[in-house]
């Protein structure tokens, strides 16, 4: 608490900050740099990245996100501005004060919106993101090396090896980028956290292939969907993605919370185009992140009458074995799919739960 007490510090008596993570940073990276940028964004600071080139997932991520503008410039003085708006667009008034005008006087462009997210600018604030050592630091800044050295250094990480270069240090083992930085924008305050920093965050804790285990990911997951993260923020219309912010969403426990139980309805599935593939995709996504001991996953299934088939994996065998003893189903190493031929997903879950005893 006393590093993120200093961070909350130099934010807010800061200006101007630069963000800065590696050239070919992972997908952790990339949801905790811009979780960063658009928490920051929100206070009355310049942010930007202080370099020539930024990733290029991050580059893409941001053009396709930022709303373009329009840049008016008139050079001479005016005495009156005003604008009327009407039902087609905006009208915007000049009334120069004196003097010909000229078309030389004035122009209109559209800028795009990542122009302004690189720059050269001063920076009394420099955050990292997964750098691990200063003389990466210092090349991916070299086209300004006076400016880096008299700034104020924010270094996060989640690998011990990092060589805690910053005047600050909010290094911690066991735990990904994107839960570190979760962590940190809930303690500078809730005017920082926003709906595109909670979706950015949850794909750097969901979809990074590279998964880091911590029981903290549930709950901090959770409070994002709460503060209006979307899972599909980036990976649009992927029924998946979909299908796995779902699964998410409903995930409980058992009432001695040894086994996470999640559902989905037949609805779920329709709206979302959702096979039995993208069900393997949530199975591997939820057992090998969370490292959840006994996972339990109910649908109910397309089939006339209505039945609620399920998937169970759990560390203990033997659950696996009590499973195919009570249900219509096969079973591979730590996981079974079976049939309930129960057609309410609450009913099949008491069976479940209840033959697990």
């Amino acid at each position: 608490m006393e590093e993120i007490l200093k961070i909350k510090n130099s934010i807010e008596s800061g200006k101007n900050i630069g963000i800065l993570t590696k050239i070919n940073a992972n997908d952790d990276a990339i949801g905790a740099t811009l979780a960063l940028f658009f928490a920051l964004r929100k206070t009355n600071k310049k942010i930007f990245f202080p370099l020539d080139e930024i990733p290029d997932k991050i580059y893409d991520i941001l053009k396709e996100k930022e709303q373009k503008k329009f840049h008016i410039s008139f050079k001479e003085d005016v005495s009156e501005v005003y604008y009327e708006k009407n039902s087609k667009g905006i009208e915007l008034y000049l009334t120069p004060k004196e003097g010909d005008i000229n078309n030389e006087s004035y122009s209109c462009r559209i800028i795009s919106g990542t122009e302004s997210l690189l720059s050269n600018s001063n920076y009394d604030i420099l955050i990292t993101v997964g750098i691990q050592e200063f003389q990466e630091v210092e090349q991916l800044c070299s086209n300004n090396l006076d400016q880096l050295y008299g700034c104020t250094v924010i270094n996060i990480d989640s690998d011990l090896s990092n060589q805690n270069y910053g005047e600050i240090n909010l290094v911690e083992d066991g735990q990904s980028l994107s839960q570190a930085v979760s962590c940190l924008i809930k303690n500078l305050g809730q005017e920082y956290m926003n709906s595109e920093s909670a979706s950015f965050l949850l794909h750097g804790l969901t979809i990074n292939p590279k998964n880091v285990y911590n029981k903290k990911n549930i709950p901090t997951i959770k409070w994002l969907f709460k503060k209006g993260g979307n899972l599909n923020y980036i990976s649009e219309n992927e029924p998946k993605i979909k299908i796995l912010e779902l699964a998410l969403k409903n995930l409980t426990t058992s009432e001695d919370e040894n086994i996470y139980i999640s559902t989905l309805s037949e609805k779920n599935m329709i709206d979302n185009n959702a096979t039995s593939k993208d069900l393997s995709f949530v199975i591997e996504k939820i057992k090998n992140f969370f490292r959840i001991p006994s996972f339990l996953l109910l649908w109910e299934s397309r089939t006339s009458p209505l039945s609620v088939k399920g998937i169970f994996y759990s560390d203990n065998k033997l659950e696996v074995t009590k499973i195919v003893k009570n249900f219509k189903g096969v079973s591979k190493n730590n996981g079974a799919m079976f049939l309930t031929e129960e057609a309410s997903i609450n009913l099949a879950k008491d069976k479940i739960l209840s033959c697990l005893k």
